[in-house]
């Protein structure tokens, strides 16, 4: 027969188990928006950026598509370039950096100045698209390719 004190210490660990996993449950549901009939909408940083001292007035953005393989030839950007990768992978080196590859959903900074060693759809069977925000000065030109 089970002593009083084995039977006390069962129940208030079922009770802290019970709390602990009603606890998460709630946690879980709480965030996610489409519970509850609550449909607004998810926001998540994807980059935060200062942009260096000037006169940016202008703002375009623009889609660049590369098929598979595709690639970009060396140029710089002396405007302020915000790159987001929307579908596939891609490979991007500044000079100076490492090669780095962006997946969909990738976000990267590039300041006015920046010499762009490779530009490249990182896969050679699937296309790759990114949406690319050029914040600049008037007068200025967004890309101007180096031989």
């Amino acid at each position: 027969m089970p002593s009083k004190v084995n039977l006390l210490s069962l129940a208030v660990a079922f009770a802290l188990g019970t709390g602990l996993a009603l606890t998460l449950a709630h946690a879980r549901e709480a965030k996610d928006p489409a519970k509850d009939g609550d449909h607004a909408p998810r926001r998540t940083e994807v980059l935060s950026q200062a942009l260096p001292k000037g006169d940016f007035r202008k703002v375009a953005a623009v889609t660049v598509e590369y098929a598979a393989g595709g690639e970009s030839p060396k140029h710089r950007h002396d405007v302020a370039v915000f790159a987001y990768v929307l579908q596939g992978s891609v490979e991007s080196q500044l000079e100076g950096e490492k090669l780095k590859v962006f997946k969909q959903g990738e976000m990267w900074y590039e300041p006015p100045g920046t010499v762009h060693v490779v530009a490249r759809n990182a896969s050679k069977t699937e296309g790759a698209k990114l949406l690319v925000f050029y914040v600049q000065e008037e007068g200025k030109a967004t890309t101007t390719p180096i031989k």
